[in-house]
């Protein structure tokens, strides 16, 4: 009995975490629109595996990435709006 709930609670956090992965993908991409905020990018995407940058006075500049299982997404926000964003394929050295 308790293996078979060990085996259950293995076989879905592995599916939560492959649904997770899939958020980085070519059509969530398109979704992102320049104006966009941070949280309607997370809602989309998740939490970012990487954030960089920083600000000077009330002007921010930050670039989140996402690593998906086959793309790289990329967003840069100005003062928490998207103002670019790329996607390339994952390449793992």
């Amino acid at each position: 009995m308790i293996r078979l709930m060990i085996r259950r609670i293995a076989v879905s956090v592995l599916a939560l975490w492959l649904v997770a992965c899939n958020r980085v993908t070519p059509e969530n991409y398109e979704k992102i629109e320049s104006g966009m905020s941070r949280d309607e990018v997370h809602a989309l995407l998740g939490k970012p595996d990487e954030v960089s940058g920083g600000g000077v006075g009330r002007m921010t500049l930050m670039t989140e990435r996402w690593n998906g299982r086959e793309h790289v997404i990329s967003v840069t926000f100005a003062t928490d709006k998207v103002t670019l964003k790329s996607i390339e394929p994952r390449r793992d050295e």
